[in-house]
């Protein structure tokens, strides 16, 4: 009896446990979502947006469902298993200028050409095209007409494909030209893309003289290819529209640390159950009412728990990140989790889920709380967790690359994590800086 007891407890605790982990790593609309589902199976939770009672309520015309809650947190399970990825941090994306500026080092391009081409790359707008004029752009460079035109060429034969067009038509053209057989796709694009917008295949095909399927077969060729080189790359030019979990505000002396709760989600415990569960003589309803109503206050603590815990961790990072907020972006401290987690007084682990989906407002901008971490979660006293440690393997990486073709930041990233140093390409440019060397481009030997 005594063992069958025990054996439930253990595994209350663990369920609730689960759940008070998956809370805390939630964003604000994943919250927002599980407790609406969590509402759906605990008719005693009732989210504040809906009205305290309604007439069925009232009336104790409500059936109660006895799903269990404990089903949806199965997917807890399955968050355990990518949680040594989460413990990392995630990469941030490379942006299409990120793109074109790395595949510079192994392309076979005269150094003459060099700063031209990077001109015109961070020249581009956020389709990816290229609309200034090559005289005024050699005007602006100060370097010879034939100069850029050649620059303009280089950037056309890179990747993605119609890079560096100076519009749709060229665009598409650019990506037929290393295609087999595509006269008549480059005829309609040359002569009929108007006709071709209006779906006017009959006319194309009276003025080419091609028949109706052969003009049909080349729209849909046409359909195929990439109206602008910047899709699947972050432009930098436009942010998504992002709800902060955290708000910095700057005061005449010091910062305030705030949590968002106009996005909170929030709920009650129905006072109708809370009484029926007293008045009800069903025995087996009011044990159930009774534990439902144990549920909802326990997802009411992890709720206050995760609340806590975020502000703790926000105040601890503008604590630790002073010269960021004072002074922007280029002024970031390295700094790791683990070091957070011990000034919190909690697990490593915590910090990692606290961090995960979550955004900090403040004055210079929306960013992932992970953007303030420059290491992440390492083995327990390694030496991978000092700063000094990590620039003398980029020091020695750089050492060893072929001058011709130096790594990126991102490759070194890449071969620092076989190291076992899980480090961003940011940060391995943050501290390639502080070591005073240049970036593979100012590195490479022509």
């Amino acid at each position: 009896m005594e063992l069958r007891q025990e054996t439930e407890l253990q595994q209350k605790i663990s369920q609730n446990t689960i759940q008070a982990v998956s809370i805390l790593q939630m964003g604000n609309q994943e919250l927002e979502e599980y407790l609406e589902t969590m509402a759906l199976e605990n008719p005693v939770i009732e989210p504040e947006e809906k009205s305290m009672l309604s007439d069925m309520e009232q009336n104790g015309e409500r059936k109660i469902s006895r799903k269990s809650y404990e089903d949806y947190q199965n997917r807890a399970y399955s968050d355990e298993r990518a949680e040594k990825e989460e413990l990392r941090g995630e990469e941030e994306r490379f942006t299409l200028e990120e793109f074109l500026l790395e595949q510079i080092l192994y392309m076979d391009i005269e150094e003459r050409y060099v700063p031209a081409l990077k001109y015109l790359i961070y020249d581009l707008d956020e389709r990816g095209y290229l609309t200034e004029e090559p005289e005024k752009i050699s005007c602006t460079l100060k370097t010879d007409l034939e100069t850029v035109k050649e620059a303009v060429k280089i950037l056309h034969s890179m990747e993605p494909l119609g890079v560096g067009a100076k519009n749709l038509q060229e665009c598409l053209l650019l990506q037929l030209r290393e295609k087999p057989d595509t006269q008549l796709e480059e005829e309609i694009l040359g002569k009929y893309l108007k006709e071709l917008g209006k779906n006017q295949l009959s006319r194309i095909a009276e003025q080419t003289g091609r028949s109706l399927q052969e003009v049909k077969e080349a729209k849909e060729r046409i359909k195929g290819l990439n109206p602008r080189p910047s899709n699947y790359f972050p432009t930098g030019r436009f942010k998504e529209y992002l709800v902060p979990d955290i708000i910095v505000v700057k005061l005449k002396d010091c910062f305030e640390v705030l949590i968002n709760d106009a996005q909170n989600a929030r709920f009650h415990i129905s006072g109708f159950y809370r009484e029926m569960g007293k008045k009800v003589e069903d025995k087996e309803a009011a044990e159930y009412i009774r534990e439902k109503i144990k549920q909802a206050e326990w997802l009411s603590q992890c709720l206050e728990q995760r609340k806590t815990t975020l502000l703790n961790l926000g105040e601890k990072i503008v604590e630790r990140q002073q010269n960021f907020f004072r002074n922007g972006k280029g002024f970031l401290e390295p700094l790791t989790q683990r070091e957070i987690a011990e000034e919190m007084g909690v697990h490593p682990s915590t910090v990692s889920r606290g961090i995960k989906g979550k955004y900090l407002q403040c004055p210079w901008g929306t960013y992932p709380l992970s953007f303030f971490f420059s290491v992440g979660i390492q083995g327990e006293g390694r030496k991978e967790d000092s700063a000094d440690y990590i620039k003398s393997c980029i020091g020695s990486i750089i050492d060893q690359e072929e001058k011709k073709k130096p790594f990126s930041d991102r490759l070194i990233a890449e071969k620092l994590q076989k190291m076992g140093i899980s480090i961003s390409r940011r940060t391995v440019a943050k501290y390639r800086d502080s070591m005073h060397i240049k970036d593979a481009l100012g590195r490479k030997e022509y």
